[in-house]
């Protein structure tokens, strides 16, 4: 028996919660925000790319792609809001 394909769940979510934590990494006051966003980006890209794994048959590659770019957007979010996060606590960029 074969089920249609399906898409995968939370692929877009977690692609927006990854786009949407780059430009709020480089403002002051959502450096925290961004780096929620990240976190959950990655949790979520990661849970997905578990799933799709597990049965590789039923989801779109579409829904795959974008869960694993999500992953890598939401390291790479988690990074910057990380490194302006220190900068603005330590004062490095006033100077």
């Amino acid at each position: 028996m074969t089920y249609p394909r399906r898409n995968l769940p939370f692929s877009k979510v977690a692609l927006i919660f990854a786009l949407l934590g780059l430009p709020m990494a480089f403002t002051r006051h959502l450096v925290s925000l961004a780096l929620v966003l990240g976190i959950l980006a990655i949790a979520l890209g990661g849970w997905g790319t578990w799933r799709a794994h597990r049965s590789m048959d039923d989801y779109f590659p579409i829904g795959i792609k974008r869960a694993a770019w999500s992953m890598k957007l939401g390291i790479l979010g988690v990074l910057l809001s990380t490194v302006m996060w220190l900068l603005w606590a330590t004062n490095t960029l006033l100077r």
